[in-house]
């Protein structure tokens, strides 16, 4: 891995998906009584917005202490984000219609069925994990740095330790994740359409479930190696705690001590 090219290609990768988001985020904010599901779609997608900024600032030696793999990683969830975003916002085209004022209007407003709630909602959870990823991509990078700046503090280790653990809690949310995209997955094969509900409706909804399904299961894989990242850290920073060595100078007589309550009595070797 070329440590001098990483940051510029992550920043080549996600401004095209800040510009993404920015064009899905004011489609949907046109659109005049939007429903609550497509106002919580606009704010997660302010969240990734967010994230890949913070992304963006990764600088190059913290990307080569996370290794290839996660870097790698890191591009491809990335670049999966804009392509969904992309694919949402054509598929609201056809959901919306323009105003003389301007604005959008769902074409039929009484209503967002089965399948656009299950497309909406499994977006939505999509761009979650996508911010939760990314955000843990950026912290396990900023402890790296600072372990290799400074020697480990009883405080840093404890950050360590909850950084650890959250990590581990994401991974289980992940395959909690899969097991209900699996079961959305089935059920909107199965559904019956809704008044005014297309064939197309319900193409599209499967299609971004089984999308969400391929981007958990590549999450989990970039959380697995900040999972091993973080425990070798671990290990590697109680090792070199132990490893202290006392230099006090010329001077290899005598007696040093930290804290003493007690009364000290102390005779010299030396004759």
């Amino acid at each position: 891995m070329d440590p001098l090219s990483v940051t510029a290609a992550v920043v080549g990768i996600a401004a095209p998906v800040i510009h993404s988001i920015h064009l899905l985020s004011e489609d949907i904010r046109k659109i005049v009584d939007a429903p609550e599901t497509l106002d919580s779609l606009r704010k997660n997608l302010q969240s990734v917005n967010q994230a890949l900024a913070s992304l963006q600032a990764v600088s190059d030696a913290q990307w080569k202490s996370l290794g290839e793999t996660v870097v790698s990683q890191s591009k491809h969830a990335t670049t999966s984000c804009g392509e969904s975003c992309d694919r949402f916002r054509t598929d609201l085209s056809r959901w919306t219609r323009h105003r003389e004022d301007g604005k959008l209007s769902l074409r039929d407003r009484a209503t967002i069925g089965f399948f656009k709630q299950g497309y909406v909602k499994s977006m939505s959870e999509q761009l979650q994990h996508c911010k939760i990823t990314l955000t843990s991509v950026v912290c396990i990078a900023t402890l790296h740095s600072s372990l290799q700046q400074t020697q480990a503090t009883e405080e840093m280790m404890a950050t360590i330790s909850q950084k650890e653990a959250e990590i581990a809690a994401s991974i289980a949310a992940t395959d909690k994740q899969l097991a209900e995209a699996n079961a959305k997955l089935g059920a909107l094969c199965l559904a019956k359409k809704e008044q005014d509900e297309t064939e197309a409706d319900r193409a599209s909804a499967i299609s971004q479930v089984a999308v969400e399904q391929t981007v958990l299961k590549e999450s989990r894989k970039l959380l697995d190696g900040l999972l091993a990242g973080i425990q070798t850290a671990v290990a590697n920073a109680r090792k070199d705690s132990t490893q202290v060595i006392n230099n006090f100078g010329n001077q290899n007589e005598g007696m040093q001590i930290g804290v003493s309550y007690g009364a000290i009595s102390f005779t010299s070797g030396k004759k």
